[in-house]
């Protein structure tokens, strides 16, 4: 006699789900391959590209892993520029958010020039300051164009002295970031990414917050740099068809 199935234990295929690309987390389409994990060239271009920018992180160093944050808020005077964003929250409170990344190990905060000194003024002893050359924004303007930005940030871990040495200053020029998903004004390119990482010294095993995600781009190179493997940065969300 057939023993009739347990469906308590068994799990059944659900012809519902579907697959997601791992760059705009968009539907694959129904006659990709089973081990495919983008949905056209475009977007399997756009991640090789982005992979390769960020690179993966050497070997841990001895140690306990570090909590780690990276915060880029609306820039002080600037936040109505994403009055439209489903997180907009009027102007941010930098003293507070400031106590709040000192609760963390190592930790990166991007400002404006102009709001420099104010926020610096907002910081303990011993904050370091670096600088993205991003180059000036096409504009008019009564006054010099603004072509870089600063990065306060705490290291969360000294460096070996025998290591590759980083430098406080990236010259890197923005272009319109259009295979990004969900991009808004301001996204970070991946190479500034990368640049955060070593700035902190980040290690594999170390966990990093990214405190005003955004485009998701910073999340997205974090677990780039952190997992060499082939699915890395995979959205691993299920999505269903509408019933």
């Amino acid at each position: 006699m057939t023993r009739a199935p347990d469906l308590n234990r068994r799990p059944w295929p659900d012809s519902t789900a579907i697959r997601t690309c791992a760059w705009c987390e968009g539907p694959l389409p129904a006659a990709a391959r089973s081990d495919a994990l983008t949905c056209s060239q475009r977007c399997r271009q756009a991640r090789a590209r982005f992979a390769r920018t960020v690179g993966t992180a050497g070997p841990a160093c001895p140690g306990s892993p570090r909590r780690l944050a990276y915060a880029d808020p609306p820039y002080p005077g600037l936040a109505h520029y994403y009055r439209g964003h489903p997180d907009y929250a009027g102007e941010v409170d930098h003293a507070a958010l400031i106590r709040r990344l000192y609760g963390y190990d190592g930790w990166a905060l991007s400002t404006s020039a102009r709001a420099l000194s104010a926020v610096l003024g907002l910081c303990p002893h011993g904050v370091r300051i670096a600088a993205w050359h991003r180059g000036p924004r096409p504009t008019r303007s009564r006054h010099p164009l603004a072509a870089w930005e600063p990065v306060l940030y705490v290291p969360a871990r000294p460096r070996d002295p025998d290591g590759a040495a980083v430098p406080d200053s990236l010259v890197h020029g923005v272009t319109p970031l259009t295979t990004v998903p969900g991009r808004v004004i301001g996204t970070k390119p991946p190479a500034f990414a990368r640049w955060i990482f070593d700035l902190l010294n980040a290690q594999p095993g170390d966990a990093l917050d990214d405190l005003y995600p955004g485009s998701g781009v910073i999340t997205r190179a974090w677990h780039t740099y952190t997992d060499p493997s082939p699915a890395a940065g995979l959205d691993t969300t299920t999505r269903r068809t509408p019933t």
